[in-house]
């Protein structure tokens, strides 16, 4: 962390404080993200115990530990957010058309004064 400046009483201007680096580090694991690497390694597992072990299956395994996670890592350093963008990305569609007020839902109007009956 860097020393906190601090200013005179008389002094103008922003007062800056230190922001720590994990704060806004990504939270890697193995140096890929932590999520991406949870899940090349939960499918390795379910791989090995699903089907069965054989020597098939352990090739397999091990060639899906060493390679993805690699593939992982190098997605991992190029963009670390890059999970996070892709999923935004995922959930928005390709073409919103536009739509005015006469297809819009009508707003709700409050009276100022409430109505006696």
């Amino acid at each position: 962390m860097q020393p906190v400046e601090t200013r005179s009483p008389g002094e103008e201007g922003p007062r800056r404080m230190p922001i720590h680096a994990s704060l806004v580090r990504p939270i890697l694991f193995a140096g890929a993200d932590r999520e991406l690497a949870l899940a090349n390694g939960i499918v390795c597992v379910a791989l090995l115990f699903g089907i069965g072990v054989s020597r098939y299956t352990l090739a397999i395994v091990v060639f899906l530990l060493t390679v993805g996670h690699w593939v992982v890592t190098q997605i991992t350093k190029a963009d670390p957010s890059f999970r996070q963008v892709y999923l935004r990305h995922v959930r928005l569609r390709s073409f919103y058309p536009a739509a005015g007020a006469s297809r819009g839902r009508a707003a709700v109007r409050h009276p100022a004064i409430p109505l006696s009956e």
